[in-house]
């Protein structure tokens, strides 16, 4: 029979089905009307965790039983190995508190084991109980019910090894889940080629992957206000892009952790510690669970906080979940500099651009310069024989005035000074032209300093 009851334990693999196998097999094994596991985990001490009993009698399983003389007392001494049988509770010398205790669930006698794990830690307490009557354990039953109690405690170390590794392989499987999903979304979150494509890639992804009913983009204007820029939620909710939202938690010290990468993980706003105020804006927006994660923008400045929300539901949080969307955040920030620093290099390619039609249109101007000097020079030639020219027809004027006649010379005289007149207005118009060259070269060549100068930034 012990043999049996043995393989029914050890063939449970989880922490809730040995208890409940255990009971039911020792209750069943012994005949007796009640078999309970006590805990002492910290988790869930004096509280007890599975139970089998006859249908006539109290059903005492999730109820804690608060027995101060028991903890005083007695737990050290279960910890080194201690038995406990009682025949009868109305003649046992036992503490009244204790009677009172055992006398709320109708027992009348008990028996009670330790249930020791491997390493000596006192997991719990195997009891049996007998309400119907008082009963006198035999010596047999009590070692039967003690082997019980060792048993259990191996199979419940190897179920919570087992746990555990299955948690250690769940969270591993859950983070390369998370780093596969991030190569993909960050590589679209780069593909956004303006502001608002890298936030709204950012949102849906968030959203998509972490399947939460909201994520958003909060931008600050100043240190505790700012205004969604950005979402993606579920058809259900109302839209609250363009809100503008005061937050009090936005002080100086809330700004510096998150400058500093630092992550908020609510899993439910009623029970985070958090400001009252605080609690009735997000109630204003349904939210009932939240991860915050920073935006650092240029010059490693506080942009703005990707955030997502749980509304319908709280929402206990995963460590790879909030690595994942704290990620996110550093690769939206990385996609916004980027983005930036491509907008400065079209700026820059613009100016570049420009700087070349001011060279051609120097180089331009400074090729007719040279034909207008060109023409200058000739014109000064020009003038220059004229006026030798008009000292010649002057001299031979005097000279022909004894062979004409009064009236000749006059016509001869004004010829000479219409001739003399258009020289001298020809010159004066020439002088001034070559000014107007001057002052032209003069703006060239400060021109040619500014682009030069603008070229070499």
């Amino acid at each position: 029979m012990f043999t049996d009851l043995i393989a029914r334990i050890h063939n449970c693999a989880r922490e809730e089905d040995i208890l409940t196998a255990s009971v039911e097999s020792v209750k069943q094994a012994l005949n007796c009307d009640r078999a309970v596991v006590y805990s002492l985990q910290p988790q869930s001490l004096g509280k007890v965790v599975a139970e089998a009993v006859e249908p006539m009698f109290p059903r005492t399983i999730e109820t804690t039983i608060d027995d101060p003389c028991f903890l005083s007392r007695h737990i050290d001494t279960y910890r080194q190995g201690r038995i406990n049988a009682i025949e009868n509770i109305q003649t046992a010398r036992i503490a009244p508190c204790y009677i009172e205790t055992l006398e709320n669930i109708a027992v009348k006698a008990n028996l009670v084991v330790p249930i020791l794990l491997p390493n000596q830690e006192l997991y719990g307490l195997l009891i049996l109980h007998q309400c119907s009557q008082p009963r006198a354990w035999k010596p047999e039953e009590i070692a039967l019910t003690a082997q019980m109690g060792l048993q259990i405690g191996w199979a419940l170390d190897n179920a919570i090894r087992w746990s555990e590794c299955q948690k250690i392989h769940s969270i591993v499987e859950r983070q390369k889940y998370y780093s596969d999903v991030l190569v993909a979304a960050t590589q679209k979150i780069h593909q956004g080629t303006t502001r608002v494509e890298v936030l709204q890639i950012a949102t849906t992804q968030a959203q998509l992957i972490l399947k939460c009913d909201r994520s958003i983009v909060y931008a600050f204007a100043q240190p505790n206000l700012g205004r969604i820029i950005a979402e993606a939620t579920l058809p259900a909710l109302s839209s609250i892009k363009g809100m503008t939202i005061e937050d009090p938690c936005f002080e100086p010290d809330y700004i510096d952790k998150y400058q500093h990468e630092g992550v908020q993980s609510i899993d439910n706003i009623h029970e985070a510690g958090i400001s009252d105020r605080f609690v009735n804006i997000l109630g204003e927006i349904a939210v009932k669970a939240s991860i915050t994660v920073p935006i650092i923008g240029s010059q490693n400045e506080l942009f703005g906080l990707l955030v997502v929300h749980e509304c319908f539901n709280y929402r206990h949080w995963q460590e790879p979940e909030i690595e994942f969307l704290r990620q996110i955040g550093i690769q939206t920030g990385l996609a916004l500099r980027k983005g930036q620093y491509q907008e400065e290099v079209m700026a820059m390619k613009s100016s570049l651009k420009r700087a070349g039609i001011v060279k051609e249109t120097i180089a331009t101007a400074d090729t007719q310069i040279q034909h207008v000097k060109e023409f200058l020079t000739n014109s000064v030639q020009n003038l220059d024989e004229a006026k030798h020219l008009m000292r010649l027809l002057s001299h031979e004027v005097i000279s022909l005035t004894e062979k004409f006649s009064s009236e000749d010379i006059n016509l001869i005289q004004i010829i000479a000074r219409k001739l003399q007149s258009n020289t001298d207005t020809a010159t004066v118009e020439t002088l001034s032209l070559q000014s107007d060259v001057a002052e032209l070269e003069t703006a060239l060549d400060s021109a040619i300093k500014v682009y030069k100068s603008h070229s070499h930034n």
